[in-house]
C-alpha cells in the first residue's frame, strides 16, 4: 500500500469517527432536551392569594411555598393575602423550587392624637411619632392666644386613619400687630439659600429635615409649610423639607 492510500484512508477513517461523534452529541443534546423540557414551568402570580389558595396554584406545577415571617404594611393589599413574591410572575424555573412570599398587614393604622394647644413644631414631632403626617395648615389671628398655637385640627383627636394619614389644622399667625408675608413657592430651589432668604426677611424656619425624595438633586427643597400663598408673619415656624 502506497503512503498515499494510506494517508487517504486515514483520513477517511478520522472523518467518519468525527461524523459519529457530531451526531452522537445531537443526539444526546435533543434527548436531554426532551426528557427536561417537561421540569421547567412558569411561575403562576400569587399576590393577591392567601396562602391556601397559593399552595393549590403551585401544587399543580410541582412547586412549593416558602412564607417569610416577617409581614409588610400594604395600601393596595388586603391583610393575610400575599404581597410580594420571588421569582416573579412569569419567570420559567425548574419544578420542585420554593416560592418565596410575603404576607400583607393590609394598610397602617393610626389613632389621630389631640394637638390642641401645641405648637406647629411640636405637633409635627407628635403626628410623625405616631406615623402620621401634616396636611394644610391654615393661618388665623386669635387675640389672647399663644403665637404658633394649634388651635383646631382634622380629623379629631381618636380617629383611626389608613391610606393617607394626613392630619390638617389651623394655628394662629400672631397678634393683630405683627407684621404679615405672602408666603413665596419654594420648592425646587435649594434649602441653604431659602433658609438665608427667610432669615433675612425675619421670618423663622422651625423645621428643616432632609427626606427620600429619587431624582431630585440633594439640598433641594421638595415641600414646604406654610404652602406658597398663605399669610406668615415673624412669629410663624416656617417647615422645610429638602432632598437627601
Amino acid at each position: 500500500m502506497s503512503i498515499r492510500n494510506f494517508v487517504l484512508g486515514l483520513f477517511k477513517f478520522l472523518g467518519h469517527v468525527f461524523l459519529l461523534m457530531v451526531v452522537g452529541a445531537i443526539s444526546t443534546f435533543i434527548t436531554l432536551r426532551f426528557f427536561t423540557a417537561g421540569d421547567t414551568v412558569i411561575v403562576p402570580d400569587l399576590k393577591g392569594k392567601s396562602a391556601v389558595e397559593a399552595i393549590q396554584a403551585l401544587k399543580n406545577d410541582g412547586l412549593q411555598l416558602k412564607i417569610y415571617p416577617q409581614k409588610r404594611y400594604s395600601d393596595d393589599v388586603p391583610a393575610d393575602k400575599i404581597l410580594a413574591q420571588k421569582p416573579e410572575a412569569k419567570q420559567k424555573i425548574k419544578r420542585g423550587r420554593s416560592i418565596e412570599v410575603y404576607i400583607s398587614l393590609g394598610p397602617e393604622r393610626a389613632i389621630v392624637p389631640d394637638l390642641d394647644g401645641q405648637t406647629s413644631r411640636v405637633a409635627n414631632m407628635t403626628l410623625g411619632q405616631r406615623g402620621l403626617h401634616q396636611g394644610k395648615v391654615l393661618f388665623v389671628t386669635k387675640p389672647g392666644a399663644e403665637p404658633d398655637q394649634v388651635l383646631a385640627q382634622y380629623p379629631a383627636p381618636g380617629t383611626e386613619l389608613t391610606g393617607m394619614r394626613t392630619v390638617d389644622f389651623v394655628v394662629n399667625t400672631a397678634n393683630e400687630n405683627t407684621r404679615v408675608f405672602v408666603m413665596p413657592d419654594l420648592i425646587g430651589k435649594p434649602a441653604t439659600d431659602v433658609t438665608t432668604a427667610l432669615e433675612d426677611a425675619g421670618l423663622r424656619v422651625g423645621v428643616s429635615q432632609p427626606v427620600d425624595y429619587p431624582g431630585v438633586a440633594s439640598g433641594t427643597v421638595v415641600k414646604q409649610n406654610p404652602p406658597a400663598g398663605y399669610k406668615v408673619s415673624t412669629d410663624t415656624f416656617i417647615g422645610l423639607y429638602y432632598s437627601k
